[in-house]
C-alpha cells in the first residue's frame, strides 16, 4: 500500500458501487409487489381499491430504499468524510 489516500478513494468507489447495487434489487422488489397486486386483484376484483392503495404504499417504500442507496453512493463519491479525515491525519 504505497498511497493511503488512493486506497481510501478506491474503497469509497467500491462502496458506492455496492450502494448502487441496491437499485437493481429494488427493481426486482417493485416488480414482485406489482405482480402480487395484479394476482390479488384477479382473485378478488371487489377489493381492487384496497389492494391498489396498499400496492402504491409498498412501491413508495421500496423506491425509498433505492433513493437512499443513490444518496449514499453520491456521498461516498463526492463528499466522503473519510478522505477529509485522512488528509487531516496525514498532515
Amino acid at each position: 500500500m504505497q498511497d493511503p489516500l488512493a486506497f481510501v478513494i478506491a474503497i469509497a468507489h467500491i462502496a458506492a458501487a455496492l450502494a448502487l447495487l441496491n437499485g437493481v434489487t429494488t427493481t426486482f422488489g417493485q416488480a414482485k409487489i406489482a405482480a402480487q397486486a395484479l394476482e390479488s386483484i384477479a382473485r378478488q376484483p371487489e377489493a381492487e381499491d384496497s389492494i391498489r392503495t396498499t400496492m402504491f404504499v409498498g412501491l413508495a417504500l421500496a423506491e425509498t430504499s433505492g433513493i437512499y442507496g443513490l444518496l449514499i453512493a453520491i456521498i461516498m463519491l463526492f463528499a466522503n468524510p473519510l478522505v477529509t479525515i485522512l488528509i487531516n491525519h496525514l498532515g
